[in-house]
């Protein structure tokens, strides 16, 4: 619980250090109002607590709160309107939150760690970072339409290019961006490797970084080789290259071909074919040579939870149901989500590890168990702003250890590794799946 406690009060000093307030003050007088009643540290636990409903009915909330604490009636006046919030929120630039994000990693990943993972190995002796995009749909304002650009019908609805790069041994999202659709993902994907490199977040060279199909193009292969010099692993799409498609397929389901070939000028790259379980072929492109042909399925395979991960950042944050309507108040939410989403990336390795303890896979039980996620990012939403108004040690310690034992009591079936097979479907026709719950 130690570690929580770290990172949980690096995000408070961070948000109370006096020279960010001022770089991050966008107006004179900003962060406070006459009548008193939004402070900067109120708005701070506003923002923080990451309540995706109405922001009236969150603040309807937070004031009855504060009547009950000071016993007051129901029927009293402590309120605070919409449009008070939303001018107080926008005294403050976005780049308060994303600075709280790069000092947690900043403790998370410190290059003293990279001797360690020397010594210990990691998997294969490698460590995967997988970069990934997604769409994240924005409010319907023009100048967001503007700004961000759109997708659907003639291109009208206001839509955001998120990218992360996720360390998926270490469970965390190592740079975030959300940029332009004008912005293609290869770009956003070089700008991680860079941010990656200059702020020496992984040791490169027991990294390997990992795309899906769309990325690869001679641009990006050379960049990386030039530039970056590490390790990379491309699953390449058809007639991506009339080279790659002319090497020879395996001759049996679990055939694996292992082809070299000089793509570029200069630019010497290792060809890997196989058939996938439903009979698809699949290649694989990569500057390793030295691992054997055999383990590059399972390298590519530990891309997966990137995918998951979004999962967490738009569902289980609510990334895409945004409460303001600036560009300011989009990214500020934006870097809120993945400082939230590290944070519980945290508490889970602190939680899975006690379910696993008192769940031994050799006790029997049918099914292995890990940490609801779900629950977790509800947890954090209730109990954050209370750690924040916590002045003493023993009162930090109160609210973890709640937390963690709220955890711990509600676990999930953990289905990874189960040799369970789902292959993707075509989403259902509907606008709102309303299966899907919210904690927060």
């Amino acid at each position: 619980m130690k570690i929580i406690e770290i990172v949980t009060d690096i995000v408070c000093n961070t948000l109370l250090d006096p020279d960010l307030l001022e770089k991050a003050r966008r107006r004179k007088g900003a962060f406070t109002r006459n009548c008193g009643k939004l402070p900067f540290w109120t708005v701070m636990k506003m923002l923080m607590s990451n309540v995706k409903r109405s922001v009236s009915s969150m603040l309807d909330e937070f004031f009855s709160k504060l009547r009950m604490q000071a016993g007051l009636s129901a029927d009293s006046t402590t309120s605070c309107s919409q449009q008070a919030f939303s001018k107080a929120r926008s005294g403050i630039d976005h780049t308060l939150f994303k600075e709280c994000f790069c000092r947690v990693l900043d403790f998370l990943c410190p290059p003293e760690s990279h001797e360690f993972m020397k010594r210990l190995g990691g998997l294969w002796g490698i460590q995967f970072i997988a970069i990934d995009g997604s769409d994240i749909p924005l409010p319907n304002r023009h100048p967001l339409l503007e700004k961000y650009g759109g997708t659907g019908k003639g291109a009208s609805s206001p839509t955001a290019r998120a990218s992360i790069a996720y360390d998926v041994l270490n469970d965390l999202v190592l740079d975030a961006q959300l940029e332009s659709m004008a912005v293609g993902e290869r770009t956003l994907a070089m700008r991680h490797m860079l941010a990656i490199k200059d702020l020496g977040r992984v040791d490169l060279l027991r990294s390997m970084f990992v795309f899906d199909r769309g990325y690869a193009s001679r641009e990006l292969i050379c960049f990386i080789e030039n530039e970056v010099h590490t390790r990379y692993l491309f699953r390449l799409r058809e007639k991506f290259s009339t080279m790659i498609d002319a090497l020879p397929v395996p001759d049996s389901a679990d055939g694996i071909v292992d082809s070299t070939l000089e793509l570029y000028d200069g630019v010497r790259v290792r060809i890997l074919r196989f058939f996938l379980p439903g009979g698809t072929l699949e290649t694989l492109a990569t500057n390793d040579f030295e691992h054997d042909k055999g383990v590059f399925r399972e390298f590519y395979f530990h891309r997966w939870p990137v995918e998951e991960e979004y999962k967490l950042i738009k569902e289980k944050t609510g990334l895409t149901c945004f409460q303001g309507y600036s560009e300011n108040s989009i990214q500020q939410e934006f870097w809120i989500a993945m400082l939230l989403t590290n944070l519980a990336n945290v508490i889970g390795r602190e939680t899975n590890g006690l379910i696993q303890y008192n769940h031994p896979k050799d006790s029997g039980l049918k099914h292995s168990y890990k940490t609801n996620m779900n629950e977790l990012m509800g947890a954090l939403s209730r109990h954050l702003p209370e750690y924040m108004d916590a002045e003493t040690h023993a009162e930090k310690y109160s609210i973890i250890r709640h937390i963690i034992g709220f955890l711990i009591r509600r676990p999930v079936v953990d289905k990874k590794g189960t040799g369970e097979s789902h292959p993707r479907k075509k989403a259902r026709n509907v606008k709102n799946h309303y299966n899907v719950k919210r904690t927060h």
